[in-house]
Order: structure tokens, then C-alpha cells, then sequence
């Protein structure tokens, strides 16, 4: 049986009892087993201070040894003869102490920079290596130098065998206490393990000293998958060292974290620190290890335990099954009796049908689901209702309220008659939709005859109702469009009858429905059309079809329609097919027009595109195919690694013919001179006409620049050949401006832009010739634009900043005054010279901008100095544009009068020798009203140009500059050497004063003041620096002794 029957009272009470003594149990055990994890890691902890105690005093007691054996032996090199310094007797008793210590591996004497002066394990005392490289010792060195006892090193490599070792070291001082040289002993750091491992306590721990910066000293055991780099090369990060170092390295303590070396296993640790020494031992256990032996301690009471709780559950079990299956025998009669009712009701409930049934008065007994559904109420809304209960509401088929009296059940007790077809409506609720059915009701008698039961069953019909009203609908609308159809519509069957026509196809045809529906299909369409079998066998391949087809009026006369044909059966399996007609004459007749309309258009297009893309007089491609034509030549010499060249070309003298004869002899003249040019072309060639006379020639495929030579004269030959229009003989010649591709990198347009300009140089040379475009030129012209450009943006933003260079008295020492020197402080370059920028404005008027920007801020810069107590005479470059302008003197005055507080005096304006300036007698003039005002005038670079003589006798400079290209190289080279010296003696004959640039070496100054030049101006005193770092300068200057002969101060050798 599927149904389950519940446990007894008795059987619940017996599990209730048995859970309980099984919780009672569990918690016991539970309190057992906290208890002993306490006890266990009261035990294993206990375990782990009495090895780290035994660890700790065994690791004093080693250290103590070998400090006492280190200082016995250090007492004994000390009392020796010679002391440290008989280096023999030391490297003996080095070698006889490493007899009685097997654990030290070598024993060595270094001096305090690491150097080894004597070992135990090295015969000679000639070639020993250093040991200032190794960690140890540099530790030692930064940290133990003034140490007085034993310095514990930390672990590394050994220079000769390369295993682990640590190192003990002790300084070996004089009778005064300062340190001689640094005693080591060398131990593998495996001996301190030797200490403990064999020891049975310690073999379930992890044991290890680690020293105060983070390095293991020894660790027991090293992880099998750790190597001995990792443990001891590596400074330790873990749980232990950050407690030490938070704590200050507290004498003793216990630490809980993860491990590192074991991949983060978490640890119990307690830690001892050793008197002596800055390290800390320390014994380890896993957390794991404390479980395992907490299960091992309670395994047992665990087993008995769970022995307990079995034997207790199948007791309960045993007992629990008795009762249950006690009271199943009791129950199963019940559940007889209940699953045959159920049966009953579950059949009924399952119908698809509804089902009502009333006794003898109408009254509902019971219902099944279905009913409940459908009616909208629920089993217990209806059991009991009359037939008079305003909760049923029904319609007729017509829609109306059905009367009591209808009702199904209502006929069955008044007639005590089956009843059976009744459609009635369900009206559920005001807005829910009328739910149909289709009602049977049967009288059930007892057997005295007398009315028992009716019993009503319906079924729902609504969704039949609604399939049937759509049926129809679609039938209605279905006629509709077939009726009213714009297209003939024939409805067939398989043999060609015509079974339906609608009235377009009445009308297509001519005919009335009765005479198409005689003539069927085959009498409606031209037999002789091949066509219509084709569509026929289309049809019945693919179930449908369409094409052209020849069809038939009543009066005989032939159309072409369109056809479209389609193949579908109905409910029954009968097949039918339609046919839809629709007459395409005038369409015909609109696509033939069409047809022509477009033939006429193409022409039309083809014409446009002759006036788009070529000249009407001579037909050759004008300057728009000309751009296409250019632009694929150009790729085609990328892809081929080739060049082309574009010739531009215009008549010389063609004016005069059109003047003289008319224009319509010129455009004969032009047509006949194009056929002439083109032939003079190869055929990849292209010859466009631009306008007028002008013609351009694109020659590709070429190697070289000098392939279009041949080409070029031949276009030059036939140009200047005659040519005979109406009896006059007419003759022209040609220039020629051509520019090469790719070497001219340039778009097409400016192709052609530079080839025109070449053109006019051919013109301007004599005509009648060609001229290749300077691609060279016009990169350096356009580069000259644009950095005039990039000026002005520099002098509108403010990016000309001024430095200033010393010039002093060498003799003396004294600075006499600043040359002021403009930079551009570039935004992407950084700070550029003058020369990367001053020659490009000589002959350009922004010289002029530049020179009064300059003199402006020099002026404002001596305002500034002069503001802190530094008067500094400062000298300004001017440009020789800027110099010779007509109002030069009065803009002068008018920057010094913007500036009160900067005496002109000390100004000095610099003229460069080599520039050009026209009119000598305006200059000298404007230098002589200058000095008026009291600014002086000094001649730069003396000595470079064409005319220093007549400069220096005609301009009133009162200070003459050597220019540094020949003071650099004056003590090499003996031409300099003798300039210099001419324009020293040309200085003292003319009275003026002298200063050399280039002063960079000591000896250059020395010179100098031998030939009687004592100013000086160069690197070798300083170079140009900004303003602000001027009076810093001039401070470490003036510290310095003058510079004299006998010293070589203030100069660089």
C-alpha cells in the first residue's frame, strides 16, 4: 500500500525517549572531549618548555664554550712572540686550535676591512682573498666594530664548499683596546642541529634559533620541500619575528601564527632568549599535531561511546517496530474503506464532463471539479442550494435569462424524463465571460420506483462556440475579398472545372460567370501559348506557379496576362486550385516606353560625362579626369617603385595669334596642337588641357629622373613646329615647368601647383625650354615660413628669456659688465641657442621686434639689480635692420626714459661687424646722437668681416671685440695668434678699449694679458647663466684672488 500510517502513541513516546538518553549521551562525551583538548594542550605545551629549557641551556652552554675557547686563544696570540704581527706563529696556532674543536669547520684572523691575514686551512700566507664582500662581515663590520665580546654572525654560503655555515668573531684589540684584527670561527649551521635532532623528545617538533634581524641561525626540521637557500638565505617575515620586534624581545613568550616555510600552517610557538647573544630559541608544534593527538586520546571512549549509542537505537528501533506494525493490522481495514471511496470520488472528480447531482427536490448533493469550474462555485457554496437559489444564473441558446422552469434538472422532476441536447449559458460572475455548455439529465429511481437522484453532466462548449463564430467570420470575409477582388479570381479543380469566378474576372474576360464556368480553364487560354503546360507541370511539382500566359476574351481577342496559380485541399482530402488573372497589356506598354526612356538617358549620360571629364575643343581629358588619372599614376609608381613626372606646358606666342587671326583660327590652332602633343606622348601617358593654353602632360613608368628628358624636348620640338590654318602658317614654342613623383612627395594638386611654377622659371629664362622644380628650395622656403611662424608665437608668448655672461678685468679681477644673450625657451625643445634661431630674422623685420624685445627686458633686468644695490653695466646686441631705422634714436630714448632709474651710461649697444649696413654716414650719425645720451657702442665679432677697417675708423665705438674663433685657437694656430695681436696693436692705435671672447683656459688668459688685452669674456670665466643666479656668481668670483700669472686661479686649467 502507497498510504502511510502513523506511528503509535506508544511508538512516538519510545523514540522520544530514546533521543533523549542519545542527546544526554552526546553531551557528556562532548564535555569529555573539551575537557581533554585542555588537558592535551596543557601536556603538549608542557612537552615543548621542557625541550625549549633543555634547548636553551644546551645552546648557553655551546656558546659559552666557544666564547671561552675564542678568548683563550685570542689571549694566546696576544701573549706571543710578535703578537698579531707574526703572522706564521698565528696561522700555527689557528691550525692548532681547530685540532681540539672537530664542530668549528676553519678558524681565520682578518684585519677590520675584511682582508685575510691567516687561516687554518690555507698553507701560504701570500694571495689570501678578502672577506669585505661577504654578508657576515659586512653586518659585522656596520654593527660590531667597538663590540667586546663575540659577535654572532648570521648563516651564509661557505666560500669552499659551498654548504651553510655561521660564524663567531671576536675583535683582537692592543694593550690601548683599539682594534687590531677580527678572530673567526666557522660553523656548519647543520652542527647546531646535531645538538638535538638524535634527541627522542624533540623529533615531533620543529626547533630553530633565529636571530634578531630575521635570519635563521638552524632549524630542525628543514621541510622537504624547502631548500636550505630559502630557510636560511632569506630573512624570516613571519608571526614570531613580528611579535619579537613588536615586543622589544622579550625574555620568554609563547606565539600562535602561520608558518611560512609549511605554506602557511598555523603554529604554536614558545620562545627563550639567550643571555649572551641577540637570538632566540624557539620550539614549534602544528595546530594540526595538537588535534591528532586529541583524537588519539579520546578514540577509544569515542568508539565505546558510539557502540553505546547503536545498541540504544536498535533497541528503541526493535520496540518501535513492534508497536507500528500493530497498529497497521488495526488500520488496514480503514484503509480499505478509504481507498474505495476515493477511488469513487477520484473517478468522478477526473471526468472531463461535469457532473451535478440533486436528490428528489432538487437540492444539490455533490459535485466533481469539473462542475465546480465551470459554475464558478465551490463544492461547499453549492451542496444544499435549490434550484430556486438566486446563485445559479443561466442563459438560453439565444443569450436570454433561462427560467427555473427550463432548467435541466427542473424538467427532469416535473417530467421525471431524461432530458438531454439543452445548450445553456453559465453567467460566473457581472464581468466574467459566458461559459457554454451542452446539458444531459437523468432521473435515478429507487426501487419502489420513486424519484431518488438526478444526475446533470455537461460539457463545455464555448471554445466550439467560438471555433464555429470564427468559421464563419472567415468564410464572410473570405467572399468579401474574393468578390471584390481588383484581380480575376478562378477557383478550379484538378481536371480544369471551373467550379467559382469572381466578377473582375467576368469582366477581364468578357463573359458572365455561367459562360466562363462552361468554357473551363482550357477554353480561356490560348492553346497554342507553349506556356501553359509549363505553368500546369510547375504547379503540380511545386503546388504553385506563376508566369506570362496568353489568354482569350469572349470576343475572341488575345491579352498576356500574369498568372499566379496555387494547389490546397480541404478538411475531406479533395484538392482544388485558384488561379488569379491579371491583365499586364499596359504594363507591357509602360515597360516598353521605359525601355526607351532609359536607352535615351544612358546617351544623355554619356554626353554629360564627355563635358565632365573632357575638353570640348581639343577632347583630351580636362583637369578632373586630369586628378583621377594623376592619382593613379601616383599609386601605381607606389606599388611598382617607380616615379612620374607632371609636365606643365604653355604656348609661347599664342595670344598673338588669337589677337591677329581670331579666336576661331586659335581654337583650330589648339586642336591641331594637341594631336601634335599627344603623339609626342608614349600611350600610358596623359595630356589634359587646363584651360587657355595650357596643357599637362603625366608621364609614367619612369627609372630615373633624366627618362622624361626625350619626352620633354620631343613635346618641345613639335610645340615649335608651324602649323598651316587656313592658309597661314602659325608657329608657337613652348615652356615647360616639370616636377618629379615621388621625389616631390606632394599631393596631385600641388604636383601640378609646383609644376606651374617651374613653368613661369622656364619662362622667365628665355622660353622655348624646360625647368625641373627644386623640391630642395622650396622645403627650405616653406621650413623659413614656418619658423618665422613658430618666432612670432615665441615673442607673443613671451618664450625669449635673456642670460647673461661675465666679462672681467683678468689683471684685476673685477667684473666691468654683462653681455646680455637671448635664448628661446622652446615649449617641446627645451632652451635654444641663437644660432638655431637668430639667422632666420636677420633680413626680416621681426629683427626689429626681437632687438627692441631684448633691449627692453636688459633694461628691466638692470632695474631689478639696481633695485638691490648691484649697478652692472650691460651690453645689448642690435640687429643692423633694427640699427639703421630712421627712428631708432627716438625709440632708444624712449626705452630708457621707461626705465628712470637705469643710467645710460651703463648700456652698451653691440653692432656685429659683418653686418651689412648701406649707408655708413646715417649710422655714424645715429651712433654719434646716441652717445648723446650717453649709451656706448661696442664693435662685435672685430675682425670676421670685409670692412673692419673702415668700421673702425668711421663708426665711434669706443670697445672693440676679438671674435672667439680666433682667440680659441690662438695658441695653436699661428695665423689667429697674429689677428689677435693686429687687433690689439689696431686697438691701442686708434685708442679704444679691447675684450676677447673665448677665454676658456688659463693659458688663453695669460696670453692675452702678454699681448696687453686685459678684458676677458668665456667659458673658462663663466658661462651664461640666468639673472637670478648673477649676484650668487658674482659672490664665489669675488672670494677668488685676481687673476695674476704666477696663479692659476679662477680659470680652469
Amino acid at each position: 500500500m502507497n498510504s502511510t500510517i502513523p506511528a503509535s502513541v506508544a511508538a512516538s513516546s519510545i523514540n522520544k525517549v530514546t533521543n533523549l538518553v542519545i542527546a544526554s549521551v552526546l553531551f557528556m562525551f562532548g564535555l569529555y572531549a573539551f575537557d581533554e583538548w585542555g588537558q592535551v594542550r596543557d601536556r603538549e605545551e608542557e612537552h615543548m618548555q621542557s625541550n625549549l629549557v633543555l634547548l636553551t641551556r644546551t645552546l648557553d652552554t655551546f656558546f659559552l664554550s666557544k666564547r671561552a675557547g675564542m678568548l683563550s686563544l685570542a689571549e694566546t696570540i696576544a701573549i706571543s712572540p710578535g703578537g698579531i704581527d707574526n703572522l706564521a706563529q698565528v696561522q700555527q696556532l689557528l691550525v692548532d686550535y681547530l685540532k681540539y674543536r672537530p664542530e668549528v669547520s676553519q678558524t681565520y684572523v682578518s684585519d677590520m676591512n675584511g682582508q685575510l691575514l691567516a687561516s687554518s686551512h690555507t698553507p701560504s700566507l701570500q694571495g689570501l682573498p678578502s672577506l669585505a664582500a661577504q654578508p657576515s662581515f659586512q653586518d659585522f663590520a656596520r654593527d660590531a666594530r667597538d663590540l667586546r665580546d663575540i659577535y654572532l654572525g648570521r648563516p651564509q654560503r661557505d666560500a669552499l664548499d659551498k654548504d651553510w655555515v655561521f660564524t663567531l668573531r671576536y675583535v683582537l684589540r692592543d694593550q690601548n683596546g683599539q682594534a687590531q684584527a677580527v678572530l673567526t670561527d666557522v660553523f656548519p649551521v647543520d652542527f647546531l642541529e646535531s645538538l638535538w635532532k638524535d634527541a627522542p623528545l624533540v623529533q615531533q617538533l620543529t626547533v630553530g634559533v633565529l636571530r634578531d634581524d630575521g635570519y635563521l641561525m638552524t632549524r630542525f626540521p628543514v621541510p622537504a620541500a624547502v631548500t636550505k637557500d630559502e630557510v636560511y638565505g632569506t630573512r624570516r617575515a613571519g608571526a614570531l619575528i613580528r611579535y619579537l620586534t613588536q615586543q622589544q624581545f622579550p625574555v620568554q613568550g609563547r606565539v600562535e601564527g602561520p608558518n611560512a616555510l609549511l605554506n602557511g600552517q598555523h603554529f604554536v610557538n614558545l620562545f627563550h632568549r639567550l643571555e649572551k647573544l641577540p637570538v632566540t630559541v624557539f620550539v614549534g608544534q602544528s595546530e594540526r599535531r595538537f588535534w591528532q593527538v586529541w583524537a588519539r586520546s579520546i578514540d577509544t571512549p569515542l568508539a565505546l561511546t558510539a557502540l553505546l549509542l547503536a545498541f540504544i537505537k536498535f533497541v528503541s528501533l526493535r520496540l518501535a517496530r513492534r508497536e507500528s506494525e500493530s497498529a497497521q493490522q488495526r488500520l488496514v481495514v480503514e484503509q480499505v474503506l478509504r481507498d474505495s471511496e476515493t477511488e469513487q470520488r477520484s473517478l468522478i472528480d477526473n471526468l472531463m464532463t461535469g457532473l451535478v447531482i440533486h436528490d428528489a427536490t432538487g437540492a444539490v448533493v455533490r459535485c466533481n471539479a469539473e462542475a465546480s469550474n465551470l459554475l464558478g462555485l465551490s463544492f461547499e457554496q453549492m451542496t444544499g442550494k435549490q434550484l430556486m437559489d438566486p446563485a445559479w444564473s443561466f442563459l438560453n441558446e439565444e443569450g436570454q435569462t433561462m427560467p427555473v422552469s427550463d432548467y435541466p434538472a427542473s424538467r427532469v422532476v416535473a417530467t421525471r424524463e431524461p432530458v438531454n441536447g439543452i445548450v445553456v449559458g453559465i453567467v460566473r460572475s457581472k464581468d466574467a465571460d459566458i461559459c457554454w455548455v451542452l446539458c444531459r439529465a437523468d432521473p435515478w429511481f429507487t426501487p419502489v420506483g420513486a424519484l431518488d437522484k438526478i444526475v446533470v453532466t455537461f460539457v463545455d462548449i464555448t471554445m466550439r462556440r467560438k471555433l464555429t463564430s470564427q468559421l464563419q467570420d472567415r468564410e464572410l470575409k473570405f467572399q468579401a475579398l474574393f468578390d471584390n477582388s481588383m484581380d480575376a479570381v478562378l477557383l478550379t479543380s484538378p481536371d480544369g472545372t471551373v467550379l467559382a469566378v469572381n466578377q473582375a474576372a467576368c469582366r477581364l474576360f468578357d463573359l458572365s460567370e455561367a459562360q466562363i464556368i462552361a468554357r473551363g480553364r482550357m477554353g480561356l487560354a490560348d492553346p497554342a501559348d507553349p506556356r501553359l503546360q509549363e505553368l500546369l507541370v510547375q504547379r503540380q511539382q511545386r503546388g504553385q506557379a506563376a508566369g506570362l500566359l496568353t489568354m482569350v476574351r469572349g470576343d475572341g481577342s488575345h491579352f498576356t496576362a500574369e498568372i499566379s496559380s496555387s494547389i490546397y485541399g480541404d478538411s475531406e482530402g479533395r484538392q482544388y486550385s485558384s488561379m488569379i488573372v491579371r491583365d499586364i497589356t499596359e504594363r507591357l506598354r509602360s515597360q516598353a516606353e521605359l525601355e526607351a526612356a532609359n536607352a535615351q538617358m544612358r546617351r544623355i549620360n554619356e554626353q554629360l560625362a564627355e563635358v565632365a571629364h573632357f575638353d570640348m575643343l581639343t577632347h583630351l581629358p580636362n583637369r578632373v579626369l586630369l586628378a583621377d588619372r594623376l592619382q593613379q599614376a601616383m599609386a601605381h609608381c607606389v606599388r611598382r617603385n617607380k616615379s612620374l613626372a607632371v609636365a606643365f606646358l604653355d604656348l609661347d606666342g599664342f595670344k598673338d595669334i588669337n589677337d591677329r587671326y581670331g579666336h576661331a583660327a586659335g581654337d583650330e590652332f589648339l586642336v591641331a596642337i594637341a594631336k601634335r602633343l599627344r603623339s609626342a606622348l608614349r600611350d600610358g601617358d596623359t595630356l589634359a588641357r587646363i584651360g587657355g593654353d595650357e596643357f599637362v602632360a603625366v608621364m609614367t613608368d619612369l627609372t630615373a629622373e633624366q627618362d622624361c628628358e626625350p619626352l620633354l624636348l620631343r613635346l618641345l620640338q613639335v610645340a615649335a613646329e608651324p602649323l598651316l590654318v587656313n592658309g597661314q602658317s602659325l608657329q608657337v614654342s613652348a615652356s615647360i615647368g616639370v616636377t618629379i613623383y615621388p621625389q616631390d612627395g606632394s599631393s596631385s594638386e600641388q604636383l601640378i601647383r609646383h609644376a606651374d611654377q617651374a613653368m613661369y622659371l622656364a619662362k622667365q629664362a628665355g622660353k622655348n625650354r624646360f625647368h625641373l622644380f627644386d623640391v630642395a628650395s622650396d622645403a627650405a622656403i616653406r621650413i623659413k615660413r614656418e619658423s618665422l611662424e613658430q618666432i612670432a608665437t615665441a615673442i607673443a608668448q613671451r618664450e625669449l628669456v635673456l642670460y647673461y655672461q661675465p666679462q672681467v678685468n683678468m689683471q684685476t679681477g673685477e667684473v666691468v659688465g654683462m653681455e646680455a644673450l637671448v635664448r628661446w625657451l622652446h615649449p617641446q625643445r627645451g632652451l635654444l641657442a641663437p644660432s638655431q634661431f637668430l639667422p632666420v630674422i636677420e633680413d626680416h623685420d621681426m629683427a626689429i621686434a626681437i632687438g627692441e624685445r631684448v633691449l627692453d627686458m636688459a633694461l628691466s633686468q638692470m632695474a631689478q639689480w639696481l633695485a638691490v644695490g648691484l649697478r652692472m653695466p650691460v651690453s645689448v646686441n642690435v640687429f643692423s635692420k633694427q640699427l639703421q631705422q630712421e627712428d631708432f634714436v627716438h625709440k632708444l630714448r624712449q626705452a630708457l626714459a621707461a626705465h628712470p632709474s637705469v643710467p645710460s651710461s651703463a648700456l652698451e649697444l653691440e653692432i656685429v661687424e659683418t653686418s651689412a649696413l648701406q649707408d655708413m654716414a646715417q649710422v655714424s650719425g645715429l651712433m654719434h646722437a646716441c652717445a648723446e645720451l650717453g649709451v656706448r657702442f661696442a664693435l662685435d665679432d672685430f675682425g670676421t668681416g670685409y670692412s673692419s677697417l673702415t668700421y673702425l675708423k668711421k663708426l665711434p665705438a669706443e670697445l672693440l671685440k676679438i671674435d672667439q674663433s680666433f682667440v680659441r685657437d690662438m695658441l695653436e694656430d699661428r695665423d689667429d695668434l697674429a689677428i689677435v695681436q693686429g687687433v690689439v696693436g689696431l686697438s691701442k692705435a686708434f685708442n679704444r678699449k679691447v675684450i676677447a671672447e673665448g677665454v676658456e683656459t688659463v693659458a688663453h688668459g695669460r696670453k692675452l694679458l702678454a699681448m696687453g688685452c686685459v678684458l676677458g669674456q668665456g667659458y673658462g670665466i663663466a658661462r651664461p647663466m640666468p639673472a637670478q643666479q648673477m649676484p650668487g656668481w658674482l659672490d664665489q668670483w669675488r672670494a677668488q684672488q685676481p687673476w695674476v700669472p704666477q696663479e692659476d686661479v679662477g680659470l680652469p686649467a
